[in-house]
């Protein structure tokens, strides 16, 4: 059964604009509820927890990409949009609709692992350190896997995956492929148009476009079976869309109540005037700011917008948390659990969990639901974080199969060589212990600790004996796309 998280701010906030109705002091009305509406991604299962918040799904309506599902098809790393509501004396919330849609669905034309990215129909696919891979790993997929992808809108039109699902090793005829996107390049002549760089041949698709034109600029979905022909999608069917919907920003909660949204800054032309995701956004001179200022906003920063919508649908922000780069990696054993502070021991290091974290079991225990409670000393976890005050804040925990490597990357906090420290850990080179660059060249030990320096980023592989890790590897790294 999962945990019911602290609701931050948003009983507080929302208790003085509640769509709910009643009155305005809860302690006379225990049932008294509030709209809200979440956009991002799914970091625990069972209930569904989404930017922070845990909601029941039991009596939840939800769609997988326009069909009817259950709450047991949904994934940890999956972008919804759910709209449900809050109880403005506990705090507990209820989904009433859970949407997920994918991004695109096809067949992997490229993968450059040196920026960590895929194409897919033309749209090109970041990872990151963030992205889950369903029935796939990071260096499993191949050129040719059909995959899914969901995930959030960055700049020119680029996804950056949070889930990444590999259906089939290859495509073959009568398998879906889908991309969702604005036409342009309409060429009515030709009957083609294109979704970014994708070409598509629309001549034998069907039209469901709700009474608007196929034009430049129409937000549509298409969908085809039909084998890529010189690398032309053969359209089946062209469905338009109304991203609002699609993101719940027009439905029951259309004004006055709290909206959550997690995502990239795609457009910015000031701090009053920017799109998250698509999604219009604006500032004011009481929004506060979280792991940063006014002045960190700027085109792909990620951030977690808390706010409601005005009448013209613009997200009028309360709280911008800005999304720190999780430079952290430890891939080690657990030797002690703290559920009182929802922390992890690894490696000696206290890793602090919270409401954001993404919960995820990749062992061969596989279980749906996984939360600190299933842990156990012992068992091997990876966890990715960002040091906020000298504090390790886990953003994913992952239990994995068991390991006798052990992985430390973090800034340098000192150094002697052979020996570096690493969130307190020392880490011992010897004759045997690779050393990489940051453009990734195997170096020598002279020249690797002649370019470390305090506060550089180090990957560190190697044995653990309980206090220390000596090396077998030593790599300077450098956060790009991401920190994988």
């Amino acid at each position: 059964m999962m945990r019911k998280l602290m609701i931050l701010a948003v009983i507080s906030a929302v208790s003085l604009t509640a769509c709910g109705g009643g009155s305005s002091s809860t302690s006379e009305d225990p049932d008294r509820t509030a709209d809200v509406i979440t956009v991002g991604t799914i970091t625990r299962i069972g209930s569904v927890v989404s930017n922070g918040v845990e909601f029941n799904t039991g009596s939840a309506s939800v769609t997988l990409d326009d069909e009817p599902g259950n709450p047991d098809a949904l994934r940890v790393g999956q972008v919804v949009a759910i709209n449900g509501s809050i109880n403005l004396r506990n705090g507990t919330a209820s989904a009433r609709t859970i949407n997920f849609l994918g991004e695109v669905e096809g067949p992997i034309a490229s993968i450059n692992a040196l920026e960590n990215s895929l194409m897919v129909l033309g749209r090109t696919i970041v990872f990151d350190e963030l992205s889950v891979f369903e029935d796939a790993e990071v260096d499993t997929i191949a050129v040719g896997n059909l995959v899914q992808v969901s995930g959030h809108w960055q700049s020119q039109e680029r996804i950056r995956a949070t889930h990444v699902k590999r259906i089939a090793n290859a495509w073959a005829v009568g398998m879906p492929m889908e991309i969702k996107g604005e036409v342009n390049g309409l060429n009515e002549g030709l009957q083609r148009f294109n979704i970014g760089p994708q070409t598509c041949d629309y001549s034998a698709a069907m039209l469901e476009l709700a009474g608007a034109t196929l034009a430049n600029g129409l937000y549509v979905e298409v969908t085809s079976t039909q084998a890529l022909e010189n690398g032309v999608l053969k359209l089946d069917r062209i469905q338009a869309r109304d991203r609002d919907r699609d993101r719940d920003r027009d439905h029951l909660c259309a004004t006055g109540c709290e909206f959550d949204l997690e995502g990239y800054i795609t457009e910015f032309v000031s701090a009053t005037e920017f799109t998250v995701d698509g999604s219009p956004v604006t500032s004011t001179s009481s929004t506060v700011y979280v792991d940063g200022t006014v002045d960190t906003l700027a085109v792909d920063v990620k951030v977690a917008i808390q706010g409601t919508l005005d009448e013209a649908g613009v997200l009028v922000a309360d709280r911008i948390v800005i999304r720190l780069p999780s430079v952290i990696e430890i891939r080690a054993d657990v030797e002690a659990i703290d559920m009182d502070t929802a922390s992890v021991t690894v490696l000696g290091i206290d890793a602090t969990t919270n409401d954001w974290t993404l919960f995820r079991d990749d062992s061969d225990a596989d279980l749906y639901e996984f939360w600190l409670d299933d842990l156990a000393i012992g068992d091997r976890v990876e966890v990715r974080a960002y040091l906020d005050a000298g504090t390790v804040v886990a953003t994913r925990l992952e239990r994995d199969n068991p390991s006798s490597t052990v992985i430390l990357k973090a800034p340098v906090e000192s150094i002697d060589q052979p020996s570096l420290t690493l969130l307190g850990v020392t880490v011992t080179a010897d004759a045997e212990t690779v050393f990489q660059s940051a453009d990734f060249q195997i170096i020598d030990a002279n020249a690797f600790f002649g370019t470390v320096a305090i506060g550089s980023l180090v990957k560190a592989e190697g044995t653990y004996d309980g206090t220390s890790i000596l090396a077998d590897k030593l790599f300077l790294r450098v956060c790009q796309n991401g920190c994988l």
